[in-house]
């Protein structure tokens, strides 16, 4: 019962388990880790005391059908402590009616809130884009913060939080904005698209701070106008609805002139009343997109996944191959065990770090389901691909 026959197949699983779980524990464990480790470093280090130190900043908020939010984010947003100028402009892309009031009002009370809007009659092209570049054209500074209608944003040091990596030299600062739900939500934010969420967050995020930046966050994204028209804007995703954030991202980005900002002040909340529905388009566009970045990211968290399954199924099949003793059982079942726990304690301390929902005791199960519920994106993404084409 307690004696074992080395067999060729036994040897064989075992090191599958071995390379399985070293793979997992130095090469995905390690980057979830480094996105909590770049919250405490960022939250640890002290903003810059001097005034002259921050750039004046244009913020572009992109608003389609936000005029409720937009009451409560941009007094957060021009009420900020910030010391140096600044602007705030909203491009209106959509109910312009209830929008432009509620501008109106805020104009009475803030002289740097402007307002521009894309034509109604723009067909054959991302309005996303047009909005976005509408803005940047707009604005008088140099560095632009660009944002959205449905965030919120909590902290009064975000903007500071955002500018003080451009004190460095650098041109473009990535953050992230981690979804919430309203009080009147009809829907609430699933496990399993938490855990899609904060996956996606550490994909970029962690590559990023490993010094290959290729996304960011439209909800929390800022760049120099130089950068932007040096690259003549989008010109060279015309064809796509997206990927202002991601492709152009991918696009301008380089280690030297890009930084990670993660500050627990700088993240911002993206305010949705059906979280469910927000998820769903987010993820149809993104993995779209992804297909034409530039990354090894999306490759070497795909094989952690195969590397999940392929441990989980050494682990079975060497307890079923060993029997009737019980070694192989035993010793699998402490491996699989261990393994479980470091990933989950890891997993649980990044994702709370990013404002998201801790998942420890059904991580396993998620990270099992996630290939499945990738693949499952993925086909529908197919079959609906013509809703990313702007032609169609």
């Amino acid at each position: 019962m307690f004696e074992i026959e080395l067999t060729t197949t036994i040897i064989t699983l075992y090191s599958a388990l071995a390379v399985c779980f070293l793979y997992l524990i130095f090469g995905f464990r390690h980057y979830v880790a480094s996105v909590a480790q770049k919250v405490a470093e960022d939250n640890e280090t002290p903003l810059p005391d001097s005034p002259d130190a921050y750039p004046s900043v244009s913020v572009i908020v992109y608003s389609e059908d936000d005029a409720q939010n937009l009451e409560i984010l941009l007094p957060q947003i021009l009420e900020q402590d910030y010391p140096a100028m600044m602007e705030v402009i909203v491009v209106n892309d959509g109910a312009v009616g209830s929008t432009k009031d509620v501008i109106a009002q805020l104009e009475q009370r803030y002289s740097n809130l402007y307002m521009t809007f894309t034509p109604l009659e723009s067909r054959s092209l991302s309005r996303k884009k047009l909005a976005v570049t509408l803005g940047i054209k707009a604005a008088r500074y140099e560095t632009v913060m660009l944002t959205t209608g449905n965030c919120r944003i909590e902290s009064p040091i975000w903007l500071k939080s955002m500018m003080r990596h451009f004190i460095n030299g650098k041109e473009i600062v990535l953050g992230y904005a981690t979804p919430v739900m309203l009080e009147d939500s009809v829907s609430t934010i699933k496990r399993r698209h938490s855990f899609d969420t904060v996956w996606s967050a550490v994909e970029y995020l962690s590559w990023a701070i490993a010094g290959r930046p290729y996304r960011g966050s439209c909800h929390n994204l800022a760049y120099k106008r130089s950068v932007f028209f040096k690259n003549k804007g989008f010109s060279k995703s015309l064809n796509l609805k997206y990927g202002d954030d991601d492709i152009f991202i991918n696009e301008v980005s380089k280690r030297k002139n890009t930084a990670t900002e993660l500050s627990t002040a700088s993240i911002v909340e993206i305010a949705e009343n059906d979280p469910s529905a927000s998820f769903k388009r987010t993820k149809l566009r993104y993995d779209y997109t992804a297909k034409k970045l530039k990354t090894g990211a999306r490759i070497f968290f795909s094989s952690c996944s195969w590397a999940w399954w392929i441990f989980i199924g050494s682990a079975v099949a060497v307890s079923i191959v060993g029997l009737p003793s019980f070694i192989p059982m035993i010793i699998s079942s402490v491996l699989l065990l261990i393994l479980w726990i470091i990933l989950m304690i890891t997993w649980k301390k990044t994702s709370v770090s990013l404002g998201s929902r801790p998942l420890l005791l059904t991580f396993p199960w998620l990270m099992c389901y996630h290939p499945i519920f990738n693949l499952y994106y993925r086909i529908k993404g197919h079959i609906k691909r013509g809703s990313n084409l702007t032609w169609i």
